[in-house]
This record gives structure tokens, C-alpha cells and sequence, in this order.
């Protein structure tokens, strides 16, 4: 299905046809967004549903022409954050400073490149869901150090310790399953 003006109007005019194809069409893509960010399925269900139902309603914010998909897992990723925010005790899963100040904020070098995709998310599963989800928007989506810190409200050295601790987990993970497949 492409997008068009045409596909917008029936949307906006609560065609229930063409918005159930749609979904069908773009359930996977937010799905596959969806799982890097939350362990179990009836979460992700929910991600994937708020999201969808932001594509419906927001279907007039999208430029005709550009990448629908893109579009759309953008939408994703700020429903995440959107959903992170809502926990009460988001903050408190931030609270890193005494943990700074003990560890420092030396560089480390990258993990190994030679991890499949599927390898990677069940470690990514691994980490506490703060530092997941920090490390998740800037490995995965791309987003910057400051935009993390903007968008989540929490402060730039807060960011940079959880990629540093995402960066030190992954590394021992990847090690670890190394050595058992040397073995």
C-alpha cells in the first residue's frame, strides 16, 4: 500500500477497510521497533496499538512522499518515551550519580561488530530498562546524547553513564558467549 492522498482522506474518514490493511501492513515494522524497547509481549502489543492509533489520528502530520516506515517508527520511539515517562518512578531508574562519581566516565572501546541482530536484542533484554532504553535510542535509533537528555528529562552525564554501563554489560555478555563457542 502506498500512501497517498487518497489513502490519507480514507483514513481520515475512519475507512475501517483500508486503516485494518494498513495496520497489517505496518504491524511488523512497529513490532520490530517495539521488542528492542520492551521484554514481554503484552507490552510491546501495547506499544504497537498506542503507536498505531497515533499513525490514524495523526495520518494529517504525515508528508505525502516521504518514508511512511520511517515515519512511522518514529512515532514508536516517542511512544516509548511517552510510556517510559508515565511510570511514576522513572526517575528513580535514572538515579545514577553516586554510581558515576565511584566509577568515573573513562571511554571504552565498541563492542564487536560480529554480533547478529538477534543475538544482540537478547542481550540488549539483559539490561535494567533504563539503560536499555537509553542505550536503545542512541545505538538503535540514532538519537544524540543531548536529545536522549532532552526527551527523557534526565541529565547529559546520566545518559553518557548508562551507554558507558549498555557498552561495559554488552562487552562481558559478548566475551562470555565467545569463550563458550571457542570451547
Amino acid at each position: 500500500m502506498i500512501i497517498n492522498c487518497e489513502i490519507v482522506k480514507k483514513i481520515q474518514a475512519h475507512d475501517r477497510k483500508v486503516i485494518l490493511e494498513l495496520y497489517k501492513q505496518t504491524f511488523n515494522v512497529l513490532m520490530s521497533a517495539a521488542v528492542q524497547y520492551k521484554n514481554n509481549r503484552e507490552d510491546q502489543m501495547h506499544i504497537v496499538n498506542t503507536s498505531f492509533l497515533k499513525i490514524v489520528t495523526g495520518i494529517h502530520h504525515y508528508k505525502i512522499g516521504t518514508a511512511y516506515f520511517s515515519w512511522a517508527k518514529k512515532i514508536v520511539s516517542n511512544t516509548i518515551i511517552d510510556d517510559f515517562r508515565k511510570n511514576k518512578n522513572y526517575k528513580a531508574l535514572f538515579e545514577v550519580d553516586s554510581i558515576i562519581e565511584d566509577h568515573g566516565m573513562e571511554d571504552e572501546s565498541e563492542i564487536d561488530n560480529d554480533i547478529d541482530k538477534e543475538a544482540l536484542q537478547k542481550i540488549l533484554d539483559t539490561l535494567p530498562p533504563a539503560t536499555k532504553l537509553v542505550f536503545s535510542l542512541f545505538a538503535l535509533e540514532e538519537y544524540s546524547t543531548k536529545e536522549i537528555s532532552k526527551d527523557l528529562d534526565i541529565s547529559y552525564e546520566t545518559v553518557k553513564w548508562h551507554i558507558k554501563e549498555a557498552r561495559k554489560r554488552l562487552r562481558k555478555l559478548v566475551h562470555r558467549s565467545k569463550k563458550i563457542v571457542e570451547q
